[in-house]
């Protein structure tokens, strides 16, 4: 730790890097804002260039089928010629479209014959408009570009459809006149969307409909512009560009719609995407200067905390040391424990090995030594656990190499020629799960040395632990006679016992014979 009194020219020095951090980083940081300003615009201008796609492809497929509804009427009158009055069939239509304004229909001349509102005294002709020259030539269906409508005298954009006779010739048109109402509401002044423009484009660039639009904008375009050239195989993206229609430099989102020959673009000028940065480095110089002032008086109040903080370092290395200790104590308490419980394991143990010494029958001297084993191997737990400091964990590994090493000279392996092999992995388990492992693996191998070999016969026990995956895996086997049908084996009080440790450890137990004997215990890592 720096000394005090050599922490005011650390602070000092530190006055003089922050400073210039903040000029550096503050510049950084006007960057990083200026790129994530623009990406934010475009982000929304692409979201909105999908509504309108949407909004787009919505109001064409409802007026496509409100037309298909009109022509399939004028047919089944007759045609267009035989119509006497439809105005209240396209009245009742016409209530259908949200934005829809006006239904007419047109002989095969362009004289009107119908519409959706009150007739207008006189002839009237639309044969000079583009979208009866269309049909009549053969289309069969035609987006119109933004038009005044003759009867309404509003700004419209129009959606037709060709109506043919029973010979299939041209007998007039089904055509309605849309409001960009959708547009100018979603830029009106009290929106988020204020700043954004949003446009409908035909395939040759010419204008259908544009937030803001006037009348003498009505016959302007953007064919000439990037859209419609070098992003023209483009189905949808963002640009930035000067708009020939207002001459202010946007971010530009386009769509295209796949149906339709209809391009949908949603825009919105640099200066309203960077307004907010602006605003922002307007005050990054002012917030500087403050940062910058306020640094000085954390500098003396940083020479203050650090005589409070030294003082704070040596009550924690007081406090330290405290817990350092009381865990040592508490590791020796459990050692102590475990030492105890080690010993009067032994003593027990001794107890029932004095027992035994009074009875003649082999029987219950043989379920005496079987119990003092079950003692032992457990204790031989506690034996670990008191001369390592492993907490409430055994190694696997060198719990099996004692146990083993004990039971080998209990049952006299040598003397009897049978080898006790040991292949275990260095595992850790708890003590909870310890204990009765422990008790099963001593019952099979005990049961391996009574039962798996004859009088006078040499053989080999193995026992193996490992672990698979997320299972562990404990067997002991033998090289002796085999269990046969194993009915006498799975009833005995050794089978029954490590069935009940397999269900203590939550784990399976199988007793196999196939050139002797093998006892699997497999059970959760």
């Amino acid at each position: 730790m720096i000394p005090v009194r050599d922490m005011r020219s650390v602070l000092y020095a530190t006055a003089i890097l922050f400073a210039l951090a903040v000029l550096v980083l503050r510049g950084a940081f006007l960057w990083i804002e200026y790129r994530t300003a623009l990406a934010r615009a475009e982000a929304a201008t692409q979201d909105l260039a999908l509504l309108m796609e949407e909004y787009t492809k919505r109001t064409l497929e409802t007026s496509d089928l409100l037309l298909s509804e009109v022509v399939a009427y004028v047919q089944s009158k007759g045609g267009v010629g035989a119509l006497s009055e439809a105005q209240g069939f396209l009245v009742d239509v016409m209530h259908r479209s949200s934005a829809g304004h006006i239904i007419i229909l047109v002989d095969r001349q362009g004289q009107l014959v119908a519409s959706s509102v009150a007739q207008v005294s006189g002839a009237m002709s639309f044969a000079d408009r583009t979208w009866f020259k269309v049909h009549r030539a053969g289309a069969e269906t035609y987006v119109g570009g933004a038009i005044v409508g003759r009867l309404s005298h509003e700004l419209l954009y129009t959606y037709s459809k060709q109506i043919s006779d029973t010979n299939g010739e041209f007998d007039g048109v089904a055509h309605i006149g849309l409001r960009p109402s959708f547009l100018q509401d979603l830029s009106r002044p009290d929106a988020d969307t204020e700043h954004v423009t949003l446009g409908i484009w035909g395939r040759d660039g010419r204008v259908i409909a544009r937030t803001g639009l006037t009348q003498e904008q009505i016959d302007s375009g953007v064919g000439h512009t990037a859209l419609f050239n070098e992003k023209e195989s483009q189905l949808a993206g963002t640009y930035r560009e000067k708009d020939p229609v207002d001459g202010i430099t946007r971010i530009i989102s386009f769509r295209r719609l796949e149906r339709w020959p209809v391009t949908v673009t949603a825009s919105i000028p640099m200066s309203a995407a960077l307004a907010s940065w602006t605003k922002g480095l307007y005050w990054s110089a002012v917030i500087s200067a403050i940062i910058l002032a306020a640094f000085a008086w954390l500098t003396w109040l940083g020479i203050r905390l650090s005589r409070q903080t030294e003082q704070t370092q040596q009550q924690l290395r007081t406090v330290n040391d405290e817990l350092a200790q009381a865990l040592e104590d508490k590791v020796t308490l459990l050692q102590e424990i475990h030492h105890r419980v080690k010993n009067n394991l032994a003593i027990t143990s001794s107890l029932l090995q004095m027992q035994a010494r009074r009875f003649s029958d082999q029987n219950v001297k043989t379920a005496f030594q079987e119990t003092q084993d079950r003692l032992q191997s457990v204790g031989l737990i506690h034996d670990l656990l008191y001369r390592k400091e492993t907490g409430g964990t055994i190694n696997l590994q060198d719990y099996l190499s004692r146990l083993v090493e004990e039971l080998s000279s209990t049952y006299g392996a040598d003397e009897r020629g049978i080898a006790l092999e040991l292949d275990a992995e260095p595992i850790s388990i708890d003590l909870e799960r310890a204990a009765p492992l422990a008790l099963a693996v001593t019952e099979a191998i005990t049961n391996a040395f009574k039962h798996a070999f004859m009088p006078e016969q040499h053989g080999r026990i193995q026992v193996l632990a490992r672990r698979i995956g997320d299972q562990i895996e404990v067997s002991v086997s033998d090289n002796g006679g085999g269990v046969g049908d194993g009915t006498e084996n799975e009833s005995s009080l050794g089978m029954r016992l490590i069935r009940a440790f397999a269900a203590q450890l939550d784990g399976t137990f199988t007793l196999e014979s196939n050139s002797g004997t093998t006892c699997r215990l497999v059970f959760p890592a």
